[in-house]
């Protein structure tokens, strides 16, 4: 039978390891073990390139997942002694022909077919490509679905680096975000005479400012996280300095800033409580 391949060892990385993680992971081995680096060699860089193929598609690493989980029933069930299964079982056969059942049987024992059947799918346990994509077509239904990170796990969300769409995208929501709350800001904080009109409304506004800066803040570096990561949430930062510092109401800058650290916070406590866990689980 076919040596199944661990890719979480080719990394060196757990089996519930995150895509943030494996990514990291490739990027420091890829580096030792390039065939231009000393001591490198090209093969170990080709298996590792094809371990971060596998375990960063999320088909492929779940039918990785199978195939490990097979191979290890394959190994425990090759240690069981099946002689002594068949045995019992044609005593029983023969009692129950003796007694008169008229049923005779055929065909291979439960030993071989059991024996068959793993070593049959083992071989197969490396797999193919077209295995892979036929069974990423097929139904929408999955034995172990990948964990995916939740809105308010934005540690694990694993943003790519920063472009210049994302960017740009980042900055502008931002920047508009920041002039709308801090027009609403200059017409809740209006002197009573001030005509204000329709939007007068927004003088009940007043006392809960703080909690919309802060909110706005919050919100715009959780978007720009999730488009461009740390690169966005400087970008959202940059366009608070820039909007409260031409014009914009008293304090805006301070509480949105507030929300940007708010979210850095639960990014750390969020990443640190995840490597504990792991760690314990070691």
């Amino acid at each position: 039978m076919a040596e199944q391949i661990n890719y979480y060892k080719v990394l060196g990385v757990p089996r519930n390891a995150s895509r943030s993680e494996i990514k990291n992971a490739y990027r420091t081995l890829a580096k030792e073990r390039h065939p231009d680096h000393a001591g490198g060699s090209e093969t170990d860089f080709s298996r590792l390139q094809e371990a971060h193929a596998v375990l960063s598609d999320a088909n492929r690493r779940q039918q990785h997942d199978q195939d490990l989980d097979l191979a290890h029933a394959a190994d425990q069930l090759a240690g069981l002694n099946f002689d002594s299964l068949d045995d019992e079982l044609s005593e029983k056969r023969r009692e129950r022909e003796s007694r008169g059942s008229g049923e005779g049987s055929s065909g291979p024992s439960l030993g071989e077919r059991l024996r068959g059947r793993f070593r049959g799918r083992g071989d197969d346990a490396g797999g193919s490509d077209d295995r892979d994509e036929r069974r990423g077509r097929g139904s929408g239904r999955s034995r172990a679905p990948q964990r995916r990170a939740r809105w308010y796990e934005p540690h694990e969300l694993d943003p790519d680096p920063v472009t210049w769409k994302t960017g740009a995208f980042s900055f502008f929501g931002a920047f508009f975000a920041f002039i709308v709350v801090g027009q609403l800001g200059l017409w809740a904080t209006a002197p009573a005479q001030a005509d204000l009109g329709v939007m007068v409304w927004t003088t009940a506004l007043a006392p809960f400012l703080f909690v919309v800066y802060t909110l706005t803040g919050l919100l715009a570096a959780y978007f720009a996280y999730r488009a461009a990561g740390w690169g966005g949430m400087a970008l959202v930062f940059i366009a608070a300095l820039i909007v409260g510092g031409s014009g914009g109401p008293d304090g805006m800058t301070q509480f949105a800033t507030a929300g940007i650290f708010f979210l850095l916070a639960v990014i750390y406590v969020g990443a640190r409580r995840d490597r504990t866990t792991r760690r314990d689980r070691r």
